[in-house]
């Protein structure tokens, strides 16, 4: 794991000498959660989310100002799912660092995400605020993908209804015509198959593409 940390430390140079390298990767350790003795362990003596830490760590060792999270937690148990999130977060707020943080989970991304862009197909269809996009979704998918996040609540999850999606999801590499999403979508008309849809502000900061956002909202 020592090694595994210090690839990228000795690729980019940034280590004067092995005292300093040694330094380095057992800060980035102590950073994530684990300590020096980790250092000399194999990969295959650690858990799921320790080694996850030990892939971030790796990141974290250039002092990188950005870093793409892509399915972070996606293989991981909920409670370390947990865990690994509450590390990012500590992380960012003592590094300084920006996210993009790619997810299936709405529930997750919701509470990391300080901006959520949604995609269907390869295209960006909306993107807003964490908690506009949530509260006031406008494309047909994304109020789909809202709709299906568990609520803790026995009593609104029971009033809450669930917007179902008919049919299967198109190969991406055949897309359909015009709009990606209307092979699925209860709005979709003509227009929808001839034509792209616009990305544009809506309201502020609110973009999404879709023909009908002003009917379906309205």
């Amino acid at each position: 794991v020592g090694d595994i940390v210090g690839e990228a430390i000795d690729i980019h140079k940034l280590a004067a000498n092995k005292k300093e390298r040694h330094d380095m990767i057992i800060s980035m350790l102590e950073k994530v959660g684990l300590n020096s003795e980790h250092a000399n362990r194999y990969p295959h003596e650690f858990s799921g989310g320790q080694r996850q830490r030990v892939g971030i760590a790796r990141a974290l060792a250039v002092n990188p100002q950005f870093i793409v999270c892509d399915e972070p937690i996606s293989a991981l148990d909920v409670s370390i799912q947990a865990q690994v999130v509450n590390m990012f977060e500590e992380l960012q707020e003592q590094m300084g660092l920006t996210y993009l943080f790619i997810a299936h989970d709405l529930s997750v991304v919701k509470h990391i995400s300080d901006r959520i862009g949604v995609m269907y197909l390869g295209k960006m269809v909306e993107l807003a605020d964490s908690y506009e996009l949530v509260a006031r979704s406008l494309h047909p998918y994304t109020k789909s993908l809202i709709s299906a996040i568990p609520i803790a609540d026995p009593i609104k999850a029971r009033a809450s209804k669930r917007i179902v999606l008919q049919g299967d999801v198109p190969s991406p590499l055949n897309p359909p015509t015009g709009c990606r999403f209307r092979t699925r979508c209860p709005y979709a008309d003509e227009c929808c198959a001839q034509k792209e849809p616009e990305w544009r502000e809506v309201e502020k900061g609110h973009y999404v593409a879709c023909h009908h956002v002003e009917k379906i909202n309205a």
